[in-house]
């Protein structure tokens, strides 16, 4: 087993987490908005969806996103439709927030923070694709097969991504209570609504 090998794919993959992207974008948005916990769901549903990409590279599913490229223009156009869906609906909901707190329970609504998270992962075919191409590099043992080394691999990432958001989960959490604004105000509603749709652009282009 080469150890070398797993830290530089361990380095790597922060360098990729932290960089600025979709996924930690909607981490700081929530956080930021609606407090760390919420970007926790968020970072929960996120890297949960990491599991079914590394799972479709081990199954070789993801070499039909190769070979028909047209397929992930529809899957990212789908899951920017959703963003901004949820940007109306954050809009939507800022005059009756203190209602929606009493019709929906409390693990409902964390329900739908890490729904959210991993329906954006799952619409991003971009990961996988960013796996089949990035793991190969990374094999660590000569014993093992390639589903099992994959497996290993998205299990580093995984880790190290959920760390990472919810690092910056807290962080953005800390940075929103430095401002004299509630959570709850319509500027906080519209900061969201305005991250969704910006992050819903980044994945309608091409």
């Amino acid at each position: 087993m080469d150890f070398n090998l797993l830290l530089l794919f361990t380095i790597s993959s922060v360098v990729l987490t932290l960089s600025p992207g979709p996924d930690i974008l909607f981490v700081f948005s929530t956080s930021l908005s609606k407090g760390w916990r919420k970007g926790v769901m968020v970072s929960a549903g996120l890297t949960s969806g990491l599991w079914i990409h590394t799972l479709l590279v081990v199954l070789g599913v993801g070499n039909f996103l190769t070979q028909y490229p047209q397929s992930q223009r529809v899957i990212e156009c789908l899951g920017g439709m959703y963003l901004l869906f949820l940007a109306y609906r954050v809009l939507n909901s800022s005059c009756s927030e203190s209602g929606d707190n009493n019709t929906f329970p409390r693990s409902s609504k964390k329900q739908r923070f890490f729904l959210s998270g991993l329906i954006m992962n799952l619409t991003n075919p971009k990961v996988s694709l960013f796996f089949i191409s990035f793991f190969p590099g990374f094999l660590f043992h000569e014993s093992w097969s390639y589903g099992q080394q994959f497996l290993a691999l998205g299990a580093l990432f995984f880790l190290q991504a959920f760390i990472i958001f919810f690092a910056v989960a807290v962080f953005a959490d800390v940075l929103g209570k430095k401002f004299s604004l509630e959570k709850e105000s319509l500027f906080w509603n519209k900061f969201q609504a305005v991250a969704l749709a910006i992050i819903a652009l980044i994945l309608f282009y091409p």
